[in-house]
C-alpha cells in the first residue's frame, strides 16, 4: 500500500505563496528546509502541479507532474523517471502503476485538493512561517485556514505541533488514526 504524505510552508494567515511563480524557497526557514530535505529523502516519489515543478525542476528526483495539457501520461525525458500525468483523464490505477512506493505531495493548491478530497492523505506536515502575506495562493480551494484543524480532526487526522526555532515557525502534523 503506497503511504501519501503532504508537506508545505504557509505564512501565518495560510498563505502557500504571494502570487503564482512566488518561490517558498525565499521566504521559509532554514528549519523548514532542512525538514523538506528529510522528507524528500525519505519517499520515493513527489507529486506536484506544473508550476510547482517548474519553480523547482531537479532531474534526480522521481516525480509526477499533474498537468491538464497531457491527454496521455507522458515522460518529460527518457533518461529521467518523471512523468506528466492528467488526473483529469488518467485512471488512478495508471498513476498507482508508476508509484509503487511513498509518495510526497508538494504542491500546488489544486494538487493539495485533489489528494485531501480523495482521501487519500496518510500525513500532513505543515510548517507555519511567522510571516503575514494578507493575501496570496491558499493551501486549498475550499477550507478556510483556520478551520484547518477541526476539518482534519473530524477526519479522523491526530494533530501535534512543535516550535522549530526562535523565530517562531512552527511545525504541524497530522497523522490518520
Amino acid at each position: 500500500m503506497i503511504k501519501y504524505t503532504l508537506a508545505f510552508a504557509c505564512s501565518s494567515d495560510g498563505f502557500i505563496a504571494k502570487y503564482s511563480g512566488d518561490n517558498p524557497f525565499e521566504w521559509t526557514s532554514l528549519e523548514d528546509k532542512k525538514h523538506l530535505d528529510k522528507l524528500i529523502k525519505n519517499h520515493k516519489w513527489q507529486v506536484m502541479g506544473r508550476k510547482t515543478h517548474e519553480l523547482n525542476p531537479n532531474e534526480s528526483r522521481s516525480r509526477i507532474i499533474f498537468s491538464r495539457k497531457y491527454q496521455k501520461i507522458k515522460q518529460i525525458k527518457n533518461s529521467i523517471n518523471q512523468y506528466y500525468f492528467n488526473p483529469d483523464i488518467n485512471q488512478w490505477d495508471e498513476f498507482e502503476n508508476l508509484c509503487k512506493e511513498s509518495v510526497l505531495i508538494l504542491g500546488g493548491t489544486s494538487v493539495h485538493d485533489y489528494f485531501l478530497y480523495a482521501d487519500l492523505i496518510d500525513e500532513i506536515f505543515i510548517t507555519i512561517e511567522p510571516l503575514k502575506f494578507g493575501k496570496g495562493l491558499p493551501a486549498f480551494t475550499y477550507i478556510n485556514f483556520r478551520d484547518l484543524v477541526p476539518y482534519l480532526n473530524e477526519r479522523g487526522y491526530r494533530h501535534s505541533e512543535k516550535k522549530i526555532n526562535d523565530k517562531g515557525s512552527l511545525l504541524v502534523n497530522f497523522s490518520k488514526t
